[in-house]
């Protein structure tokens, strides 16, 4: 996921772990996941205890950890619950603030002297496997991971823990995350089409009708409306997140796609992406998108929907919440009526919504580690705890006015692949039983009891109600997999030589001379002059490099 998607998804979760800390009488744990007795401890050959097993970390000091008095991230509550629960005395080799963290991993790289287990990028974990510094995980894995957690990091058909795979051996634990919550849907403004006596869309050519309809008659009343926003940011921008319309056309700006050879091409110079700036160039000089798009960021660009004159917008699931949310509720009334809908195709063939691998981070075990099995087994406590927790696991989520986002402190955190898409189905069939008891784990109870306060008529409540509700975004991702509607990024690797050192200067130009393009600067066919260039300043290398990868990695 980019940056940004990866912080709103982390914000939401961190969102529910207030919830764990009321609702964590769950059910006892089972076979895979119980806790451990007092042998749990390392054990000599003669099988008397030696005392806890200890492990050495590095450590990432979140801004939002707040600690209860006395705890640091040396010594803290999580710790302890670890050590009693698993009999793993966690040992903070060193702790670093976000900023510092990533660049401090690479110097303990570059000096050959890396703790036990450290969370690294994709780049640094390439790094760790050609330096030969760290450990095989692959029989550890399958000795000691619970059936719960094989199942757990395998829900997208085991894609992200290939991705953390080298030769056919597993050398890391994927921080796996759900990749699905990228994919964007089409947001408009269901009040206006009742307005204006629109249908809801089903084709591309509906969404097109919508925008020119909302663009000409100004629904908002305010003099001039626009059909679209963009920013200067256009593909960069995951809030309103203008992929989404392209994919509408079987383009996929951003992702290296496969071509009819098997060979891996970049999608940024495929003929469909033609087709979709030309549409946006038709639609600028229509007067559909705002004129000064190419200067204006998100929150200068949102302001056309907080006035009333944009209502139509591609973006993710969250959308809602962030920013409609602002826009669409005022005085305690519903003032936009926004809603998904899935992204629509141009043609007969089904739009597929891009989505990348979805991994963000790699735990990786040091070839010199004692028990190098610790880390399978902190693996296991924390999907036990986050999907089927006990009355003890509440500390491994505390959060209160004393406390925040102590799951942070826990040593490995990986989150559901499908959880989203599993929300699509069950919180909505709850929603029309009006019947909670089938929901478990978490999120679901949350965002149900949040939807029921919506419909009981606290309109604070409104954001969620797009989102997990009948109808609404979750059940839109939900039906993208059933239909196979998702379109992932077929390079997922560690970004070579050519890739760092050119794609940089390949972006910045694609930026400008598509932005030129939709504001017709230049004619259409400047796209495939584009296309040239790019190859000529460094793609053809990048996509040799991708290919290589492609070949040693996945085939």
């Amino acid at each position: 996921m980019k940056r940004m998607g990866r912080i709103v998804l982390l914000s939401l979760l961190a969102a529910t772990m207030a919830f764990a800390a009321a609702c964590s009488k769950g059910n006892e744990s089972n076979e895979g996941s119980q806790k451990p007795s007092a042998g749990s401890a390392s054990s000599t050959a003669s099988g008397e205890a030696e005392g806890p097993i200890e492990l050495t970390m590095a450590r990432e000091n979140e801004a939002d950890i707040k600690f209860l008095a006395g705890e640091t991230m040396d010594q803290n509550s999580v710790t302890e619950a670890l050590e009693r629960d698993t009999g793993i005395k966690i040992k903070n080799m060193w702790v670093a603030e976000t900023a510092q963290y990533e660049q401090k991993v690479q110097m303990s790289i570059s000096s050959n002297d890396i703790p036990d287990l450290m969370a690294v990028t994709m780049a640094q974990l390439q790094q760790l496997i050609e330096a030969d510094m760290i450990a095989d995980l692959t029989e550890l894995y399958e000795q000691h991971a619970s059936p719960e957690t094989k199942a757990y990091l395998t829900g997208d058909g085991g894609k992200q823990l290939d991705s953390a795979k080298h030769a056919g051996k597993l050398m890391a634990i994927p921080q796996t995350n759900g990749p699905y919550g990228a994919s964007t849907q089409v947001w408009i403004r269901r009040d206006w089409l009742k307005q204006l006596n629109l249908p809801e869309p089903k084709t591309m050519q509906d969404v097109l009708a919508i925008i020119d309809a909302f663009a000409k008659q100004d629904p908002g009343g305010t003099g001039k409306a626009y059909g679209l926003p963009l920013t200067k940011d256009l593909f960069k921008d995951v809030t309103f997140d203008i992929r989404g319309f392209f994919n509408g056309y079987h383009a996929y700006p951003t992702q290296w796609v496969k071509d009819a050879s098997g060979q891996l091409v970049s999608g940024d110079i495929q003929p469909e992406m033609k087709e979709a700036l030309k549409q946006l160039q038709d639609m600028y000089k229509a007067g559909q998108i705002d004129p000064e798009f190419a200067v204006k960021d998100l929150v200068k660009e949102n302001e056309l929907l907080a006035s009333d004159k944009i209502g139509v917008v591609y973006g993710p699931f969250w959308l809602s919440a962030y920013p409609l949310n602002g826009n669409a509720v005022k005085d305690g009334k519903l003032v936009q009526d926004w809603w998904p809908y899935p992204i629509a195709s141009i043609d007969d063939k089904p739009a597929k919504s891009q989505i990348e691998l979805g991994v963000a981070k790699y735990y990786v075990v040091s070839k010199k580690a004692k028990h190098p099995e610790a880390a399978i087994k902190l693996l296991n406590k924390w999907v036990q705890a986050y999907t089927m927790p006990t009355d003890s696991d509440s500390v491994y989520f505390l959060q209160n006015d004393e406390a925040a986002s102590y799951w942070k402190l826990s040593p490995i955190k990986v989150f559901s692949q499908t959880e989203h898409l599993m929300l699509g189905e069950m919180v909505p069939k709850a929603v029309e039983a009006k019947d909670p008891s089938s929901l478990t784990g978490l999120e679901a109870p949350n965002r149900y009891g949040k939807i029921v306060k919506y419909l009981d008529g606290d309109v604070g409540e409104w954001a969620e109600y797009p989102i997990s509700g009948p109808g609404g975004a979750f059940s839109i991702m939900f039906d993208y997999s059933k239909a196979d509607r998702y379109h992932f990024n077929e390079f997922y690797g560690a970004p070579g030589s050519a890739m760092l050192e050119k794609k940089p200067v390949l972006d910045a130009k694609m930026s400008e001379t598509f932005i030129k393009i939709i504001m017709n600067q230049v004619s259409i066919d400047e796209f495939d002059k584009f296309v040239e260039e790019w190859k000529r300043l460094g793609g053809d290398e990048i996509a040799a490099e991708v290919n290589e990868w492609y070949a040693s990695a996945v085939q």
